[in-house]
C-alpha cells in the first residue's frame, strides 16, 4: 500500500483520471477567461474617462487584500475547499461587476478589495482541493492540466476582450458588456466547482471541512522553520517578478523589437506557456519536482542574463518565449514540491502564507523596480532580477531537499518530499 500524505491509496496509475479533475479544469478555464476579460478591458475603460487615479487605487486595494491569504487558507483547511471556492467566486464576480462604475474613487476600492479577496480564496481552494483529492503520483498530471486551462483562459480572454467591445458597440456599452461577461464568466465557474471528499484523512489531524484544529498562531508556531522558509522564498519570487514582468514590454522596446511587434512577442511567449504546459504532466510524472525546479529556474536565470545583454532585437525576442516554457517548468514543480510538503491539516494557511508573502514581495518590488529603471537603467535592473532567479534556483531545492531529510528522520508529515 502507498501512503500518500496521510491518505493511504492503493497502487495508483498516474494516468488514471481523479475524481473531479474535469470540473477543475472547467473552473480553472471559466474563471480566468473572466478575469482577463475583465482585466485587459478595466484600464482601457477607466483611461477612456481619465480615471486611471481610480483604478490604481483598485489594482492596489485588491494587492492589499491578497495579502490576507494565510487566513483565507485557515478557513479553507476548517470549512474545505467548496466553500472558499464558491464564496471566492461570488466575491470576485461581485469586485468584477463594479468595475463599471468608474467615477467614484471609493467604489474602486471597494471594487478592488472585495475582489482580491474573491481570487485570494480561490487560489488557495485549487491547491487545498488538490492536497485533499489527489494522490501524490497523479498530481502533477491535474497540475499541468490545470496551468493549461488557466493559460487557455488567459489567452481567450485577452484575445477576445478588444472584439468584444467592438462588437457591442465601441462606446461605453462595450466596455460596459465585457465587464460583466467577464463577472458572469466567474460565476458560471461556480457552477464547475469539484465536491469536496468528505472521509477523514489518518495522520493528517483533522480531515478537510473539520471545524476543529488549532488557531493560526499555534499552527505557525508548530511548524516555524516551514513557515519561515516558505515567507522567505516568497518575498524573494515576489520580489524578482515584479522587478521584470511590468517591465517586458519595455525591455522589448529598448532592445530594437519594433513596437507593432512588442505584443506579438509578448503572445508569443504566452502561447510557450500553454504548450509547456500542454507537455508538462508527462514530464513531471517521469521526473523529481526538485531537479526539474533546479534546472527549469536556472534555465529562466540564463534567459534572463541573455535578455539584459542581448544587442539583437531578434535574440532577446527568441530568449523571451524560450523564457516562458521555463518558468512553466518552475511553477509546476514548485507547486508540486509545496503539495507534498504542507501538512495536510493546514496546507490552506500555508498555501495563504505562501501568496502571502509573494504579494508582499510583489508590492515591494513593485516600489523599487521603477526607481532601479529610472536611476540605474533596464540593464542594471535586469541583472539583479537574473542574480534573484539564480538565487531562487538554489534556495528552494535547498530548503525543500533540507525539509523532507528532516521529516523523514523526526517521522512527522510530511513524510515524503520528491527529490
Amino acid at each position: 500500500m502507498n501512503v500518500t500524505r496521510g491518505l493511504p491509496y492503493k497502487a495508483v496509475d498516474p494516468g488514471r483520471r481523479v475524481r473531479g479533475s474535469r470540473r477543475l479544469a472547467a473552473f480553472t478555464f471559466l474563471f480566468f477567461t473572466g478575469m482577463w476579460l475583465s482585466k485587459t478591458v478595466q484600464p482601457l475603460y477607466f483611461e477612456r474617462h481619465g480615471h486611471l487615479v481610480a483604478f490604481g487605487l483598485s489594482y492596489t486595494a485588491m494587492a492589499v487584500a491578497g495579502t490576507a491569504s494565510v487566513f483565507t487558507g485557515r478557513l479553507a483547511d476548517r470549512w474545505g475547499s467548496r466553500p472558499v471556492f464558491v464564496a471566492g467566486a461570488l466575491l470576485y464576480a461581485a469586485g468584477m461587476a463594479l468595475r463599471v462604475v468608474h467615477a467614484l474613487p471609493v467604489v474602486a476600492v471597494v471594487s478592488g478589495f472585495v475582489a482580491g479577496l474573491g481570487a485570494s480564496g480561490i487560489f488557495i481552494a485549487i491547491r487545498t482541493w488538490i492536497v485533499h483529492h489527489v494522490a501524490e503520483e497523479q498530481r502533477a498530471g491535474v497540475v499541468a492540466r490545470r496551468e493549461f486551462m488557466n493559460h487557455a483562459g488567459m489567452a481567450l480572454g485577452t484575445g477576445a476582450a478588444g472584439g468584444l467591445v467592438a462588437l457591442a458597440g465601441g462606446d461605453d456599452r462595450g466596455y460596459v458588456f465585457v465587464l460583466l461577461l467577464a463577472a458572469g464568466c466567474v460565476l458560471a465557474a461556480a457552477l464547475a466547482v469539484p465536491p469536496d471528499r468528505t472521509a477523514t484523512r489518518p495522520g493528517s489531524g483533522t480531515a478537510p471541512g473539520d471545524k476543529a484544529g488549532p488557531g493560526l498562531l499555534q499552527t505557525l508556531r508548530g511548524n516555524r522553520a516551514l513557515a519561515c522558509g516558505v515567507v522567505g522564498i516568497g518575498l524573494l519570487m515576489g520580489f524578482y517578478v515584479s522587478l521584470l514582468t511590468p517591465y517586458l514590454p519595455l525591455l522589448l522596446k529598448e532592445r530594437g523589437v519594433p513596437l507593432e511587434l512588442v505584443g506579438v512577442v509578448l503572445a508569443a511567449a504566452a502561447l510557450s506557456r500553454l504548450t509547456a504546459a500542454a507537455l508538462a504532466g508527462p514530464v513531471l510524472r517521469r521526473r523529481p519536482p526538485l531537479r526539474v525546479f533546479l534546472l527549469s529556474e536556472a534555465a529562466c536565470a540564463v534567459a534572463t542574463l541573455v535578455l539584459a545583454l542581448a544587442v539583437n532585437p531578434w535574440t532577446a525576442a527568441v530568449v523571451l518565449v524560450l523564457r516562458g516554457v521555463f518558468l512553466l517548468g518552475a511553477t509546476v514543480s514548485q507547486e508540486l514540491l509545496q503539495l507534498s510538503a504542507f501538512p495536510g491539516a493546514v496546507a490552506g494557511a500555508f498555501f495563504g502564507l505562501v501568496q502571502s508573502a509573494f504579494l508582499a514581495g510583489d508590492a515591494l518590488g513593485g516600489a523599487v523596480g521603477g526607481w532601479l529603471y529610472q536611476a540605474l537603467g533596464s540593464d542594471v535592473t535586469v541583472l539583479v532580477a537574473t542574480a534573484l532567479t539564480a538565487a531562487n534556483a538554489v534556495l528552494v531545492p535547498m530548503f525543500y531537499g533540507r525539509l523532507g531529510a528532516r521529516t523523514s528522520e523526526t517521522g512527522k508529515e510530511p513524510a515524503h518530499v520528491p527529490g
